[in-house]
């Protein structure tokens, strides 16, 4: 079901550079709304309107220095260092041109100044003492921190293309027909600066973290290979060397056949696979079986200084400045001998030697955190917890309509004459209205939730016998709520109108004796991802109307459970915080599999308060992507900041904090957040006289919102399939279903 389409003010805003997150819009008739990408999909200007006829131009804020890393995983072995075998040059027939020389970098924003120390209130412990059982198996492949492969790269068979700065793109397909925008590609992959730039997942030391042989940091000693790259003095040659002591290194500690490539002397580059005149990086194995194999480049990209972007899906030749970040195939059993073939280019008359060294990025490992649910298996009894404010389980033998309040189609809560006037100051209590009930069915505290906008159809309940979309159960006896975003359909290149596509548009309400009260509370629910990415080349792109630019229409958009004081007046991009309202959503994108180690990646959705989008994964990596087709467990602590109720716009601090947990383990920590400010005003930034929700009380948490939402401005291409089960909101830590 579409938003409402009209036509509003005009106004620009700047995404933060260093996220590359898409800030986009949101899923109710008020909601502000953005022009689709007119250049690279995403990452770039967008064009912004506020539905209320205002300007809402956003600063171009930096995002916040991510928190400390946890310290690095301690490599599994240390190998004894194999005899290097002395490098065997092959020049080509004919040296190769150097390079044209890259442009020149676009000057870096000015970092912005550390966080402020988040609050050292702990969660609240759980009432009793949490179980001892042992934790269940780590699926190494659902975490981006612990999956085999490291590195983001490109295929080699998508076509890329410098883009407008010191990034490569994938340009748009001749099918879209102009105007037709690119998807840019210099905001994934590792960078100078990160082991995933999208993530804000940061290398300790800028320019990549690594062991030697014996397994110290950082040691340029004893690398896992080197050779000299002195057989020609200017064009390319090939080399060989032994690469044994790597390869059986990242056997041993199972991921990772990366490596961190230095360059001493003079300067090198390394031929990518995207090289056409020269071989592709390879090993050749010699197993301990007495069998042979290949394992094949996955990654080579230049970890290049002084710019905010990636190099991934670059050109021939990756420069060894300052340096590489290059990455094979894991070997799929012991390996007693390896050999790497590599071809230079960008020779010189200066000497040089080339190293690489086991890369060995910080990684979160950081212990599972019980809480509230430690004490009820698989949340039977939750509910009934006095902490608890809300919780669904989605028992076997039940109904949408144990769920899902399904007198009404939808309540327009916008009306103020539907909610109790006690809470404005206004009339006397009046329980019969929200938040306490609508039209003689209660409402706040029935642990359901009701439409704020029925979406038609997108949203069912599941048993745990389901078997469609790859579905697995959380646990016997448990099923789901399945929600899809519907795809919008049209032709390549054709127009689809504003307004994206909506899934999900629940609210529930708090009891009124919390409502507007809550300065603390804890989302806790589990997700699965039931979507396949695929190839930009398979994935439509669409206009906005005709003769708009065609952007790929990906999945992308708004998801997840939150708490909120959302209002008439403000609480959803970009319109949110001061005295106006506030919400906590989150977004998504289905990266396309043509960078498909990225999965999907989730961000918090924070354009409304703090005018930039803040990525998970900034902890070690964990959460920085996940996978399809498998269970997570999110939790989110919202604190909100200190309120100045008396004083004007500008006098409350910015000490909110918003804390993340993926299965239990702390992933993310987001510290000066204002979502409120400044004394409520009723005749003025939110007048009574409107007849529309104004906020009230101390402006906290009134309720949920669940919300999926495909856009900022138009649908993708395929629908988005997500389930929900085990949905719990309370005063202290939840943690995850036992």
């Amino acid at each position: 079901m579409k938003n409402d389409r009209r036509r509003v003010t005009l106004a620009f805003a700047l995404v933060g550079a260093s996220t590359g997150m898409t800030a986009c819009g949101g899923a109710n008739d008020e909601a502000v709304v953005e022009e689709g990408d007119a250049t690279t999909q995403g990452f770039r200007w967008r064009r912004r309107w506020n539905s209320h006829g205002t300007t809402t131009a956003a600063p171009t804020a930096s995002p916040t220095t991510a928190p400390t890393a946890s310290p690095t995983l301690a490599p599994t072995s240390s190998p004894t260092p194999a005899p290097t075998a002395a490098p065997t040059a092959s020049p080509t027939s004919a040296p190769t041109a150097a390079p044209t020389a890259a442009p020149t970098p676009a000057p870096t924003a000015a970092p912005t100044p550390a966080p402020t120390a988040a609050p050292t209130s702990a969660p609240t412990a759980a009432p009793t003492a949490a179980p001892t059982a042992a934790p269940a198996p780590v699926d190494n492949e659902a975490y981006r921190s612990t999956k085999k492969t490291l590195f983001v790269d490109a295929r080699t068979s998508t076509a890329t293309r410098r883009g407008d700065g010191t990034y490569y793109e994938v340009p748009p397909k001749a099918i879209t027909g102009a105007p037709a925008a690119a998807y840019e590609l210099g905001k994934v992959g590792p960078s100078y600066s990160s082991v995933e730039h999208s993530a804000q997942w940061l290398w300790t030391n800028p320019g990549g973290d690594w062991i030697n042989q014996s397994g110290t940091a950082q040691a340029t000693s004893s690398p896992h290979f080197t050779f000299a790259a002195n057989a020609v003095t200017s064009g390319s040659s090939t080399y060989t060397t032994s690469i044994t002591a790597g390869v059986q290194a990242a056997f041993a500690r199972g991921k990772w056949n990366a490596y961190i490539v230095k360059c001493v002397g003079s300067t090198r580059a390394l031929a990518t696979p995207r090289n056409t005149t020269l071989s592709a990086p390879r090993v050749n194995v010699n197993y301990a079986d007495g069998t042979v194999g290949a394992l094949a480049c996955t990654a080579c990209v230049q970890l290049m200084p002084g710019t905010s972007y990636t190099q991934t899906g670059g050109s021939a030749d990756a420069p060894i400045n300052a340096s590489v970040a290059l990455e094979f195939e894991m070997p799929a059993k012991a390996v007693s001998s390896a050999t790497l073939a590599i071809s230079v280019t960008q020779h010189t008359s200066g000497a040089a030697t080339i190293n690489g060294y086991l890369a060995n990025p910080p990684v979160n490992t950081a212990p599972v955190t019980l809480g509230v649910a430690a004490n009820y298996t698989a949340d039977a009894g939750l509910k009934n917890d006095p902490s608890i404010l809300f919780a669904q389980r989605y028992e076997d033998g039940t109904t949408l309509g144990d769920y899902i309040i399904q007198n009404f189609s939808s309540i327009d809560v916008w009306n103020l004459s539907y909610w109790d006037p006690e809470l404005f100051g206004t009339g006397a209590a009046n329980t019969a209205k929200l938040p306490t009930a609508h039209q003689g069915v209660p409402i706040a505290g029935t642990h359901k939730w009701f439409y704020k906008q029925n979406t038609g159809g997108t949203i069912s309940l599941v048993n745990s016998g389901y078997t469609g979309d790859g579905f697995q159960p959380v646990a016997p006896g448990l099923g789901a709520l399945r929600i899809v975003i519907p795809k919008e359909s049209a032709g390549d290149g054709g127009s689809v109108g504003y307004g994206g596509s909506t899934g999900a548009d629940l609210w529930a309400l708090f009891p009124k004796s919390v409502a507007g009260n809550l300065d603390e509370t804890y989302v806790r629910f589990k997700i699965r991802f039931a979507v396949q990415p695929k190839l930009l080349a398979d994935t439509k792109a669409y206009r906005t109307e005709s003769g708009a630019t065609a952007t790929y229409a990906i999945r992308e958009g708004k998801w997840g459970v939150g708490t909120h004081h959302w209002t008439f007046f403000g609480g959803n991009n970009n319109v949110g915080g001061e005295n106006i309202g506030h919400t906590n959503r989150l977004g998504f994108r289905v990266h396309p599999s043509d960078v498909g180690l990225m999965g999907v990646q989730s961000y918090v959705h924070s354009w409304d308060m703090v005018k930039y989008d803040m990525p998970f994964g900034q902890m070690g990596g964990l959460g920085a992507g996940f996978y399809p087709n498998k269970w997570y467990t999110v939790e989110i602590r919202k604190k909100l900041n200190t309120w100045n109720s008396t004083g004007a716009v500008g006098t409350s601090p910015s000490d909110g904090v918003m804390e993340i947990w993926i299965d239990g383990r702390l992933a993310a920590r987001h510290t000066n957040w204002k979502y409120r400010d400044g004394k409520l005003d009723y005749t003025g930034a939110t007048p009574l006289s409107m007849g529309k929700l104004v906020p009230f009380r101390q402006m906290g948490d009134m309720g949920l919102l669940l919300n999926l939402y495909n856009g900022g401005v138009k649908g993708a291409d395929e629908d988005t399939v997500m389930f929900f089960a085990q949905v719990a909101c309370g005063t202290k830590y939840i943690g995850p279903p036992r």
